[in-house]
């Protein structure tokens, strides 16, 4: 698995937007249960790669790579 790839965490498909070598930081679409995160940092492990279908949806529903970008000021 690595950056912008498509995986799943407990029945939810994220996205990787970094990758921090064993550590993955995964963004999901909009959390349908109150308390549920909206991105977080996983150990590869807990995680499983998306199956083509799960992928599809979850592009679909607006999770791509274009939709994600960094709220970090510029550098200058």
């Amino acid at each position: 698995m690595k950056k912008w790839d498509y995986v799943v965490h407990d029945g939810r498909t994220g996205l990787i937007t970094m990758d921090l070598n064993d550590m993955k930081r995964v963004v999901f679409l909009p959390p349908e249960r109150p308390g549920q995160l909206r991105e977080a940092t996983f150990r590869n492990r807990e995680l499983q790669p998306a199956t083509p279908e799960q992928a599809a949806a979850a592009r679909s529903a607006g999770l791509t790579r274009e939709t994600q970008r960094s709220f970090l000021p510029p550098r200058h």
